[in-house]
């Protein structure tokens, strides 16, 4: 795909910056990028800093991998220039008030010069899972920008839309928050022209408080859209569900149907060991399509849902989103079903809050029984603030209510996960409380069987990739998450 060539002046009206150093011939950058470790030639570095480090320590280290120059403060070029203008007929400098804002100017500079349909998605659960879902159904019609791996804030949604070209067609972009103020910043950036919130949960309490601050921070993303994009509601939601009476332009879909007719919903659901499978139904034109996702478990047909009304709200046919629906790949980590040793794993541990591990023990309470155990590796729920004992009590009862033969609790919250286990009637022999990985192997090599299923499950913060090794199964395309 072609990249978007970046003049001196683009870059200087975007950034809002003034330049030092040589003047830059033509192209002045093919591609931008804020760590020395992933740079490629002719990028153009931002220096951002962070509590942990100051990225104009490794201006120098990125102009000898190939950087054209750097964006970077003036109070640090001042500082430095004689150090950094050794080499003056090379590289260049923008000077900012702040680099990081300087990125989010070009980024919001360099989206407003494509009048292309923008998608941005949040949500506590599902967001990328149903970002991947509607950037398939689009592909069917052309080149989309989408976001990649983890560059869902305040920095990677900038970097992600100085991608874009005069040969995208759309763009779906993920809106990762976890603080106030985050949605308002990244809706500035990107400004969406259509939204869908897929649900409203516990996450990100640290920054959030409650589920209050939760719905009142991600609905800014429908505020900005009511009166002149299309919103995407989730009526199964009841902090969501209201939004249908405040915003104009709006598509909605929900699986719980009894009491009102959505704009799609689904039926015939069935969750079985690879592949969920549903009806599909469009209600505004009375049709509907058959639909095969290439991954178990109910709740992501309303995934599917969300990303089947954004691709309505754009034009698209019934018939072409089913066929982009079950063309859709997981990605990794994401309910991934290994084998290893007559053992069927299910892998999900790039995110967890309550409602995604809720939705786990449902996929292993629901996956077509074997001849062994079903049992449960969980790990820390991360990021709950005041909550955390209290949901990790919860999940461990619900551990016992779904009717989990074990529970293998791992992480600081192992106990009171264990406790809540017991107190739903688990008993102590089918429990094993591992405050960290330390004897980890020996639980699984006595505790598991050919012909059980273990769910592994937690927040990428425990880094449960290291379970995989235990299991004798490689860690291949582990991304980074929260």
């Amino acid at each position: 795909m072609a990249t978007t060539r970046w003049t001196i002046q683009d870059l200087l009206e975007g950034c809002q910056g003034t330049l030092e150093g040589c003047v830059p011939q033509e192209s002045a950058c093919a591609g931008f990028s804020i760590d020395t470790r992933s740079l490629r030639v002719n990028d153009l570095f931002f220096a951002l800093s962070g509590p942990n480090s100051d990225g104009h320590h490794f201006v120098l280290d990125a102009l000898k991998k190939g950087c054209r120059g750097a964006v970077v403060s003036r109070t640090a070029f001042e500082a430095q220039k004689n150090e950094w203008l050794a080499d003056q007929t090379t590289h260049f400098f923008i000077c900012v008030a702040e680099p990081l804002q300087a990125l989010q100017r070009l980024a919001k500079w360099h989206r407003q010069r494509f009048k292309l349909p923008l998608v941005g998605i949040t949500g506590s659960n599902g967001k990328t899972t149903a970002k991947e879902m509607t950037a398939t159904i689009l592909g069917k019609r052309g080149p989309v920008l989408k976001t990649e791996g983890n560059f869902n804030n305040h920095i990677g949604l900038p970097l992600t839309l100085l991608r874009l070209s005069e040969e995208h067609q759309s763009a779906v972009i993920e809106m990762g928050i976890s603080h106030f103020g985050d949605m308002a910043t990244l809706c500035d950036i990107a400004q969406p022209t259509i939204g869908l919130i897929t649900n409203i949960g516990p996450a990100h309490l640290e920054g959030l408080e409650n589920l209050k601050g939760v719905a009142r921070e991600k609905g800014l993303l429908f505020e900005g859209l009511q009166k002149i994009g299309t919103c995407i509601i989730n009526q199964d939601d009841p902090l969501l569900k209201d939004w249908t009476d405040r915003v104009a332009t709006q598509w909605t879909y929900g699986l719980h149907t009894e009491t009102e007719p959505y704009d799609f919903s689904a039926d015939h659901i069935k969750s079985e060991s690879e592949t969920t499978t549903f009806i599909l139904h469009q209600h505004r034109s009375g049709e509907s399509a058959h639909v095969t996702l290439p991954t178990p478990g109910r709740h992501h047909v309303s995934n599917a849902l969300g990303a089947a009304s954004i691709a309505a709200a754009l034009g698209i046919p019934i018939e072409q989103i089913a066929e982009g629906l079950s063309d859709f790949q997981p990605l990794s980590q994401r309910t991934q079903i290994l084998k290893t040793k007559g053992i069927t794993l299910i892998f999900d541990a790039y995110n967890a809050n309550p409602a995604s591990v809720e939705a786990a023990l449902d996929l292993l309470a629901e996956h077509p029984q074997n001849t062994g155990k079903r049992i449960a590796l969980l790990a820390d729920m991360l990021q709950l603030g005041d909550t955390s004992e209290e949901a990790h009590y919860t999940i461990g009862l619900s551990v016992a209510t779904h009717g989990i033969d074990a529970l293998i609790a791992l992480g600081q919250y192992a106990e009171t996960l264990a406790s809540g286990a017991r107190a739903g009637g688990l008993t102590e022999s089918a429990i094993s409380v591992h405050p960290d990985f330390r004897h980890l192997q020996t639980t699984l090599n006595e505790g598991l069987q050919s012909g059980d299923i273990l769910l592994v499950k937690g927040s990428r913060g425990m880094k449960l990739e290291r379970v995989l090794p235990l299991l004798g199964l490689h860690e291949t395309g582990l991304g980074e998450g929260t």
